[in-house]
């Protein structure tokens, strides 16, 4: 199962994306982003449909960043949007 992770400007608005997304039946958490080591944050798919997540948090007016995608293999990969 592979993990997506969508970058977002703060960790503050990767916990109210997050919440949203769980309101929707879409299971998600913030996280750090594993991309970066320094303060960047992230919402967490699990196995989710993340195309879905990108469509409800941009219709919501939330702005995704960059996308991520963490192998089975711990590698991780950007991801097209």
């Amino acid at each position: 199962m592979q993990d997506a992770y969508i970058g977002l400007r703060s960790l503050t608005y990767a916990q109210r994306a997050a919440r949203f997304l769980s309101g929707l039946g879409i299971p998600a958490n913030a996280a750090r982003a594993p991309w970066s080591g320094g303060c960047a944050y992230a919402v967490r798919l699990r196995g989710g449909d993340r195309k879905a997540a990108l469509a409800r948090l941009r219709e919501a007016g939330f702005v995704p960043g960059r996308i991520y995608l963490r192998e089975a293999d711990g590698s991780i990969r950007e991801a097209e949007p």
